[in-house]
């Protein structure tokens, strides 16, 4: 045991405040403490008035370097003190050093970069509404424009540029004011059913025109599929993916190539399954100082070819802000002049699956399959065993027909056909309808291709083929295609044909709408839909309007959020406390540029029953309205 005198000739002459401790059983218990200690706690040891953590940190003997910055300064009413502890032969010392004027400098400066920092979030987030409206009118009337007939070809190509040119500022409003509410901490993750094949496939329909438009080689690879359907934010994974293509093909030269590998693994112990993608390309590539800062918010490398790309400098910042909030990673290899590769891993639980609903209607059905590629056609076989389809492989035109002969021959026939664009033994467009001719106007051929239906449609239509399905093949989409040419499955078609081709003539909407651009664009093209319209311009003059009329009268009221007088949100509530028969009843839906998950949330507690952004999209639009005014409802 070392006694206080000891410790007083070593240390009562510091100038800094010091403390000694010895250890006793697991813990250090304070002996010492000299004058400039004792000045800062004078009823006791110094670390009887430390905060509980510092306090706990130093009587356990810890190093504080390990510990949280915040965890190593000790406040006093007049002065901060850096607290650091070492080791004094077989005691420990608590020194602590007056950093007052350098901690308020930083602190300052930190407190006044938080404030400008929340200051430009909160600016770019209420933003969102005043930026979106403008917008939302400039895309609405151009596609009126374009819905009227015999419009000139100049003026038509000047709209479509309009379009165009609109939905690029659009997508680059969309990534500030992301980036914004990523900052902030409000941008939320919203999971749902998700099919993998349909999002490739949207994926697809933006990137193929990109890369086509740049000349790029670009394909596709889907590694192994153990899950197709997944629970996510579709929208906010789709955004991953573009985001990652955008960027490769932008910065790739004519004649390069742009790469997309997807699979999905099996299921872990945690019963999760990871999304694995890489976006691959040959392009410039990336300096090694420039590489650290790729996820920087708004940096772009500084090279003459780089500065004439379009953009904001904030697509990677965004992408791995969203693959953190999904709880993934994403990394990035990159050298000049000869590509960059990025790949992201994000785990999600699996969803539903379909499978064992088409197994039970398909099973034990035949399949041709006319493909002369090994590998691809594996998969297929593959992929049409796991559902119990019985499958002949046919590699050429004449191993077609043969199949084809001794089927008649066993006195059995093919369910359907499936074949590729093109074989090497024949011409398919003189080929298929020689098929055609052979097994009848009803015998459903199906195309598997990479390219757009819309410019193979006609030709192929015309020589037999009955339906497509596009690759890469996803099983659930292959199962569903043969599914549609069941008896069950053209039954279901047949009922989902009657609800869609339903007619909203003398259905009576209000419209609550402050904006008289926006309320012309609504009552445009919902008056295409033989809707009855009557429009108020703000909240209070819709409940007004509401409570006036005889029960029944609106079969919905379409709401915008921000009015003058009174809000959609309060109107909304309003509506819903009137002591009307149909007040709780009638369908209320927001129509407004307030477009975020939260925005959707507040929505439905306002007491409304959908949410509808703007600038409109008429798919949204119609299914929205089929939901509420369809057969049955109302």
């Amino acid at each position: 045991m070392h006694n206080k005198e000891y410790a007083a000739k070593a240390w009562n002459s510091a100038a800094l405040p010091v403390i000694v401790l010895e250890k006793n059983g697991g813990v250090y218990v304070p002996f010492y403490q000299n004058d400039a200690a004792a000045a800062l706690c004078p009823c006791g040891f110094l670390t009887d008035c430390m905060p509980d953590k510092l306090a706990q940190a130093i009587l356990s003997g810890r190093n504080l370097s390990g510990q949280d910055d915040a965890s190593l300064f000790f406040h006093t009413e007049t002065a901060v003190y850096y607290v650091v502890t070492f080791a004094w032969e077989d005691c420990r010392v608590c020194m602590l050093t007056d950093v007052s004027s350098y901690y308020k400098s930083h602190q300052k400066a930190l407190n006044e970069a938080i404030m400008a920092s929340q200051a430009k979030t909160s600016f770019l987030s209420e933003m969102s509404h005043d930026i979106r409206t403008p917008m939302g009118a400039i895309i609405g009337m151009t596609d009126i424009a374009l819905m009227q007939e015999q419009i000139p070809p100049r003026v038509r190509e000047c709209l479509n540029k309009i379009k165009v040119a609109s939905g690029h500022l659009m997508s680059l409003l969309n990534e500030v004011l992301d980036m914004s509410r990523i900052e902030s901490g409000r941008i939320l993750i919203q999971e749902e059913d998700t099919d993998i094949a349909d999002l490739l496939h949207e994926v697809l329909t933006v990137a193929n025109p990109q890369a086509e438009a740049a000349r790029l080689h670009f394909s596709v690879n889907l590694g192994r599929m153990a899950e197709e359907r997944i629970l996510a934010d579709s929208v906010r994974l789709k955004q991953i993916c573009l985001n990652l293509l955008s960027n490769a093909i932008k910065f790739t030269p004519e004649g390069g190539s742009v790469t997309m590998d997807l699979e999905i693994t099996p299921a872990d112990s945690r019963g999760r399954v990871h999304l694995k993608l890489q976006v691959k390309d040959t392009g410039i590539g990336m300096s090694p100082e420039f590489l650290q800062k790729v996820f920087v918010p708004f940096e772009r490398e500084e090279k003459s070819t780089v500065n004439k790309i379009q953009g904001t400098g904030l697509g990677m910042a965004i992408t791995k802000n969203l693959v953190d909030l999904m709880g993934g990673q994403i990394t990035v290899a990159s050298k000049v002049q000869e590509g960059t590769c990025f790949q992201v891993d994000i785990p999600f639980v699996p969803g539903q699956n379909d499978r064992d609903i088409y197994r039970n209607v398909l099973k034990g059905r035949h399949i041709l399959l006319f493909d002369g590629d090994e590998a691809q056609s594996a998969g297929i076989i593959e992929m049409l065993r796991n559902v119990d389809l019985a499958v002949d492989w046919a590699r050429n035109a004449e191993q077609t027909v043969d199949f084809i002969n001794e089927m008649a021959f066993s006195d059995e026939e093919y369910f359907a056909m499936l074949t590729t664009e093109r074989a090497e033994d024949v011409e398919m467009l003189l080929f298929l309808p020689q098929i055609r001719q052979r097994m009848g106007a009803d015998f459903p051929i199906f195309l598997l291709s990479e390219h757009d239906w819309s410019q193979l449609e006609y030709v192929y239509t015309q020589a037999g083929v009955t339906s497509f399905i596009p690759l890469p093949l996803f099983s659930t989409r292959l199962c569903a295609g043969l599914y549609a040419y069941t008896r069950e499955g053209q039954e279901e078609e047949r009922q989902n044909s009657e609800n869609q081709n339903q007619d909203f003539h003398g259905k009576r909407i209000l419209l609550a709408e402050d904006n008289e651009i926006n309320r012309e664009i609504a009552m445009e093209l919902l008056g295409m839909m033989n809707l009855q319209i009557d429009t108020v311009e703000n909240g209070r003059l819709a409940v007004d309007r509401f409570r006036e009329t005889s029960p029944d009268y609106y079969d919905m009221i379409l709401m915008d959020i921000q009015m003058p007088v009174m809000n959609g949100l309060d109107a909304a509530r309003a509506i819903r406390s009137l002591p009307c028969s149909d007040a709780r009843d009638i369908p209320i839906v927001a129509m407004t540029a307030n477009a975020f998950v939260e925005d959707v949330k507040n929505s439905m507690d306002a007491g409304m029953n959908a949410h509808i952004a703007k600038p409109l999209d008429m798919n949204q639009v119609y299914a929205t309205l089929e939901m509420f005014l369809g057969k049955g409802n109302r």
